[in-house]
């Protein structure tokens, strides 16, 4: 894609962001919309929406821009989040700079982020964003977000696959959905105790087309835990394909509940739970032989 295309897809902010780690300035860029740059295409079970390239623009990517990023040190969050920093999370992510800087260098050693992004830049912001965000304060709601950023960065590196089969990033790929899996479980549980709620974050994505809120949250726990977690113990397999099962169970509701969730949402999750109740029986099946 020429740089004409490139800056005819984005654009940067007139007025200049302050970092609150290292005080640099820089200028932050986002998408444009309209005039065919996004046609949207099918939505994946992951519930990401995908978009069909155009003949004017190409491949378009507009999950490489959410996160902000530091083009000095790295500091990285969502833009809710990323000037309102308090003195402690501050000190923590200022001491880390080193080793954020060094982690991603190991991936990627060139970044322009004061360039118009790509498929790299974008990857690493959420590489950069799950590091920064191990040091919120729980009322930020950390854990979700890191989750959201996992299942994004290992949909970017699965796109950068496709694009440089080379390079390594299918491994990538698989890393990042299973730190989601992770997350995503941490998430459920951490607002079922109340040691970090959701209620304060307006999308839940998982993708920027659509917010499918708390429900989401649950289908994709018990979706990535179905795709992505452990199988080498059978046993604690099926302890831990129960729990998917009883958290897609929640989804359903009682009576005119599940009326007003989304459909696909609710087939999606119908689907999961028919996959694990098979694969649970089939367990079962070869255990008794």
């Amino acid at each position: 894609m020429s740089d004409v295309e490139t800056s005819s897809l984005s654009f940067f902010s007139k007025k200049p962001t302050a970092c609150p780690i290292c005080e640099a300035n820089f200028y932050k860029e986002d998408l444009r919309t309209g005039r065919g740059r996004l046609i949207a295409g099918d939505l994946t079970e992951e519930l990401r929406r995908l978009y069909e390239p155009s003949k004017k623009y190409g491949a378009v990517y507009p999950l490489i821009y959410p996160v902000m990023v530091c083009p000095k040190c790295y500091y990285a969050a969502y833009p809710m989040d990323f000037s309102e920093i308090q003195e402690p999370t501050k000190n923590k992510i200022e001491e880390d700079t080193d080793r954020r800087i060094s982690s991603i260098q190991l991936i990627f050693p060139e970044l322009e982020f004061e360039q118009h992004r790509t498929l790299k830049e974008g990857a690493a912001s959420y590489f950069l964003a799950i590091m920064c965000y191990d040091f919120f304060p729980p009322e930020k709601s950390p854990t979700i977000k890191r989750a959201i950023s996992a299942l994004r960065g290992a949909w970017l590196f699965n796109d950068l696959d496709q694009n440089f089969p080379l390079e390594n990033y299918d491994y990538l790929s698989k890393l990042f959905y299973r730190k989601a899996r992770f997350f995503y479980i941490l998430s459920v549980e951490y607002e079922q105790s109340g040691k970090e709620g959701m209620a304060s974050i307006p999308n839940l994505g998982p993708d920027l087309d659509k917010n499918y809120g708390y429900d989401g949250v649950l289908y994709l726990s018990a979706y990535l835990e179905y795709k992505y977690g452990p199988r080498k113990d059978t046993e604690m397999r099926k302890t831990y394909l129960n729990n998917a099962k009883r958290t897609l169970s929640r989804i359903f509701g009682m009576g005119k509940a599940s009326k007003n969730k989304p459909s696909i949402l609710l087939d999606l999750a119908r689907d999961v739970r028919t996959k694990i109740t098979e694969e649970i029986e089939e367990e079962g099946e070869n255990g008794s032989t």
